[in-house]
């Protein structure tokens, strides 16, 4: 399709370039009344955080393997007839001594554009892409979506945000400060929870808040990532199925849920690379990641999950 019919037909072809901690994100797409048409999606595992993710600072490995990443996306990019290109680098962007000299230089080799958005902008757009997935119930809900850097909460109600933050707890600050065992033991396990609950407290009073005034949280909806590889994991491996809301959104079931964490949490490093539903770069961090959504479903006792395939690139579509 060109430019001009596009044009024609009232329609922008856009990409977005979600350049995240663990894994840079390229959208090709358009958005259209009916939803998001998809041309191309790509993503590249690019652990741009590893070395130097809680010291502040892109390893110059990782610094090399983003720039190779964003020419794969510049040379895909070049081949599509795009009119926007939106480009945001999240938490180890934001956060790096050397991540305004990393996007100095994508957008002097590739002419992109790219904005450090904060945690708080970042959430925001989270929420929009995942609303976008299935029309969310009139009651409040809460949206996570676990990063590499951060991971973000949104507590929301329809098309309205009642509270939302990023924290710095993402997988590759986990594993980088508690270095758990392989498989991981019951004591790092209980150490991991402890500094959760202390690190979201603000998520705590923002639950306790909600519930006074609008009523219990008692829906997470998870956001792409760690939570497709949940539905993946369900589907080829202990081949159970989930209720799909929209091709989009998916229903998992407690005891579908209760049935990855004994997997997963049980596993070793070489069990994991087995799995079929399991991508090789999710291999190590797939534990704390499902750590944290485990902590979240059981520390506020919320007893409903859906698994969304949008995230922060569909939030930018809107942008």
């Amino acid at each position: 399709m060109d430019t001009n019919l596009l044009r024609a037909k009232g329609q922008e072809l856009k990409a977005v370039l979600d350049l995240g901690t663990n894994t840079f994100h390229l959208l090709i797409a358009e958005v259209q009344e009916s939803g998001i048409k998809e041309h191309y999606q790509k993503q590249i595992p690019v652990k741009i955080g590893a070395g130097g993710i809680n010291s502040g600072v892109i390893a110059p490995e990782a610094y090399l393997r983003g720039m190779e990443a964003l020419g794969q996306f510049h040379e895909i990019i070049s081949q599509y007839p795009i009119e926007t290109i939106v480009a945001t680098g999240t938490s180890a962007i934001r956060n790096a001594k050397n991540g305004t000299v990393f996007l100095a230089e994508a957008k002097a080799r590739y002419g992109f554009n790219i904005e450090s958005i904060s945690g708080d902008l970042e959430a925001e757009l989270i929420y929009k892409g995942v609303a976008l997935s299935f029309s969310f119930p009139n009651r409040p809900v809460l949206v996570m979506d676990i990063g590499g850097g951060s991971v973000e909460f949104i507590i929301g109600q329809r098309d309205q945000i009642l509270w939302k933050q990023s924290f710095e707890i993402g997988v590759a600050r986990l594993l980088e400060r508690f270095r758990p065992s392989d498989p991981i033991l019951e004591s790092e396990m209980a150490e991991i929870g402890q500094y959760l609950q202390e690190m979201l407290k603000p998520l705590t009073n923002a639950l306790v808040q909600t519930e006074r005034k609008e009523g219990k949280v008692n829906l997470l909806i998870g956001s792409a990532g760690s939570f497709e590889t949940l539905l993946d994991v369900l589907k080829l491996d202990l081949q159970k199925a989930n209720n799909s809301i929209t091709p989009f959104a998916h229903e998992v079931s407690k005891e579908n849920v209760n049935l990855f964490f004994g997997l997963i949490l049980h596993s070793t490093e070489a069990e994991r690379k087995q799995l079929k539903g399991l991508l090789d770069f999710r291999v190590d961090m797939i534990v704390v990641a499902t750590l944290l959504f485990k902590h979240v479903l059981e520390t506020y006792s919320i007893g409903n999950l859906v698994a969304s395939n949008y995230a922060l690139k569909e939030g930018l579509l809107k942008k």
